[in-house]
């Protein structure tokens, strides 16, 4: 089913027409190197106008307009925000942006949580569907949304028994049936994200798919609706559960007010470091896109949001690409408890989120921050205990103490609690060494370059496909220069720390007792702190 082409673009206006969306200084057109895109549909600049304003007052009004504004593109949001409420307070003078409005979409076309709601009022089948495989995230709930949608926009109109169709039925044939994203990349292709960070993040997230869809067909075959429409000929397939998820993740928008949300037209603009516009909610829930103060565009020209600051990492595995302006240059790498640690799953069960290892490069230089790290390294003879206790409803929980403290709110927080401890510098030590063979493995894992006299014959045959090539190699080249740098950091941060007198003064009370338990053993050895 995937494989039918959608809707030429060119149709998209009367679409848009259709739906009350305003293109109000705005047009779909091609552009170089990033597919369909947004662009200003005239010259346009932001309007400055120099207002009195009593010079005790604050100026609350976002926009100059009284409007309830609300930002919802991120931190550079936010900025475009507070520049457009510029305080003109000195001198008792204010300077005012009247902002230029791109894109305006109804607050009906956006799908959001709300919404999925409100198509259950409608469509009771698919309330059927909600109630025995949804409800858990929105997300979920979206893509079986987009699921129900694309089945039927290939199959035309729904007649009596088919779903209820709304405009985001046939704005699904607008949307590409390939996401540049790794998890719909060839499993050759994939290959090129062996050593990276993505490696593990990709297989996980994959899986995690497969499992979803098995869940879904196993929870929705007992409904008669859906079992003729999704399983009987095998019209859903997990291609379409891996493309509805790449489309949610390349489209979807956190708006401040509806959510997590996809909002169409919109979802049209692409990325920049060097944004042009913002989008925002306004009073009637509407999404508004505007073009930035004191920016100006010729007729033509590409208008773009900017996607956040994400690391390379989580751009491509978002939205297919790499960012190269962006001065983001971090990795996450995932932990594991250590091998013989007979404490590591309750800590793993304690500490509730991810266990991981960020690192982040900028201008000041390399820092790191894992806070399961600090946990991962401390042991029973440290002061930390686990107690099975009954909890207020009569279950019995896991509690975490420090130093018999009940610190199972905390357990992300030892970096903190251990500041007070006599032995804080040795703990710190186990830590670097720690993270530091992390960090070497990782780096052993990666490989120095792409073969591309291997690739040639696999790009010949069609198996491999050059954006994936490019976005691979940049990939490798920003996680590697990154992991030299952590690398380097933290043997320095080791080197410093086995000179602290605090670790000196440990090491050697470690000898003397070694060498009372053990006459004639070596007391020459380092300890291995990891």
């Amino acid at each position: 089913m995937t494989s039918s082409p959608p809707l030429s673009i060119a149709s998209f206006p009367a679409w848009a027409r259709l739906n009350d969306v305003d293109f109000t200084n705005a047009e779909l057109r091609e552009t170089e190197g990033k597919g369909i895109g947004l662009v200003a549909a005239r010259d346009l600049k932001t309007t400055t106008t120099t207002t009195a304003h009593p010079t005790e007052e604050t100026t609350s009004d976002a926009n100059g307009k009284g409007d309830d504004l609300s930002t919802g593109d991120g931190k550079d949001g936010e900025r475009a925000r507070t520049e457009t409420a510029i305080g003109g307070q000195h001198e008792g003078k204010g300077i005012d942006h009247d902002p230029v409005q791109l894109l305006r979409i109804p607050h009906d076309l956006v799908l959001s949580a709300a919404a999925i709601e409100e198509y259950t009022k409608v469509d009771q089948n698919f309330r059927q569907l909600l109630d025995v495989a949804g409800h858990q995230s929105t997300r979920k709930d979206i893509l079986l949304y987009l699921l129900t949608h694309l089945i039927l926009s290939a199959k035309g109109p729904s007649g009596s028994r088919g779903p209820a169709s709304t405009p985001w039925t046939e704005y699904l044939k607008f949307l590409p049936r390939h996401v540049p994203v790794p998890t719909m990349w060839s499993e050759v292709e994939r290959a090129l994200l062996q050593g990276t960070s993505l490696e593990a993040a990709l297989e996980a997230k994959l899986a995690a798919l497969n499992n979803e869809f098995d869940e879904l067909r196993e929870k929705s075959s007992g409904l008669a609706f859906w079992n003729s429409l999704f399983w009987e000929k095998e019209t859903a397939t997990i291609q379409d559960w891996i493309l509805i998820d790449a489309l949610y993740r390349s489209r979807c928008l956190e708006l401040p007010r509806a959510g997590d949300a996809m909002v169409p037209g919109l979802d049209m603009a692409n990325h920049s470091h060097d944004p042009t516009a913002y989008y925002e909610e306004d009073d009637k829930d509407d999404i508004v896109l505007l073009l930035r103060p004191g920016v100006e565009v010729t007729g033509g020209e590409e208008v773009s949001i900017s996607y956040g600051e994400k690391s390379p990492a989580e751009m491509l595995f978002s939205y297919g690409f790499i960012d190269r302006d962006s001065a983001a240059h971090e990795l996450t790498l995932p932990l594991e408890a250590l091998p013989d640690d007979p404490l590591g799953k309750a800590k793993l069960h304690i500490f509730k989120a991810p266990p991981t290892l960020k690192l982040s490069r900028s201008d000041g230089g390399l820092s790191w921050h894992s806070p399961f790290a600090y946990l991962m390294c401390l042991n029973e003879e440290d002061g930390l205990e686990f107690r099975v206790l009954q909890g207020k409803d009569g279950e019995r929980e896991l509690k975490l103490f420090w130093h018999d403290q009940d610190v199972t709110a905390r357990a992300n927080d030892f970096e903190v609690l251990i500041e007070q401890h006599p032995l804080c510098q040795v703990f710190r030590l186990r830590v670097v060494a720690v993270l530091h063979e992390v960090v070497s493995t990782q780096l052993t894992h990666l490989p120095s370059e792409i073969s591309h006299d291997q690739l040639d014959p696999l790009r010949r045959a069609g198996l491999v496909r050059e954006e994936c090539i490019r976005a691979a190699e940049t990939l490798w080249e920003v996680e590697a220069s990154v992991l030299e740098s952590a690398a380097e950091v933290l043997e320095q941060q080791r080197t410093h720390l086995f000179a602290d007198v605090h670790v000196v003064d440990y090491l050697g009370s470690m000898e003397v007792s070694e060498s009372g338990q053990a006459p004639g053993a070596s007391t020459n050895e380092e300890d291995d702190f990891s």
